[in-house]
């Protein structure tokens, strides 16, 4: 991990993942690459002790990112019936099966909300605060599912139960 001034850089990640997660896939439906996929691929491989496999065939554990929802809501009007804030909703649905196809973390979801404020005379820097504020919220996620990935305790699976922290 790299540290500055005693904290460690944003970015940095503390995560590690247990050994039975060293190699794994991770699928997504829909395009090829979508940008939730990459930024849970790129996440892991920064790890640096998981490698990513495509091969379907490969008898390993597989992450599915089943959804990703994003939306916004009006948060506030101005005294003149304007909008002047809206809340904006982010939300994945991922689960984990193991190597024999069974899973290891039943379908959850991370749910993410940020706030910001609309400026109807700027709508161009409102729109790339919006677009921004929903690439930090897909890489929060991405950081928030290999959170929950890491804190799997695979010596209590001798049961077979699905984890739901």
């Amino acid at each position: 991990m790299v540290w500055a001034g005693g904290f460690p850089l944003r970015g940095a990640s503390s995560i590690k993942m247990p050994s039975e997660l060293a190699v794994m896939r991770v699928t997504m439906g829909g395009a090829s690459y979508p940008p939730l996929l990459v930024e849970v691929r790129n996440a892991l491989l920064a790890l640096g002790d998981v490698r990513l496999t495509d091969d379907v065939s490969a008898g390993v554990p597989v992450l599915h990112l089943h959804s990703e929802f994003s939306g916004s809501d009006v948060l506030a009007i101005d005294s003149s019936g304007r909008v002047s804030a809206y809340v904006l909703n982010y939300r994945v649905d991922f689960s984990l099966d193991g190597t024999d196809g069974k899973p290891l973390l039943a379908r959850q979801a991370v749910r993410l909300q940020r706030e910001y404020s609309f400026d109807r005379l700027n709508v161009i820097a409102t729109e790339k605060q919006s677009e921004l504020l929903q690439t930090e919220m897909r890489r929060d996620a991405a950081q928030q599912i290999l959170r929950r990935l890491a804190s799997l305790n695979f010596a209590h699976r001798a049961n077979g139960n699905a984890s739901q922290p």
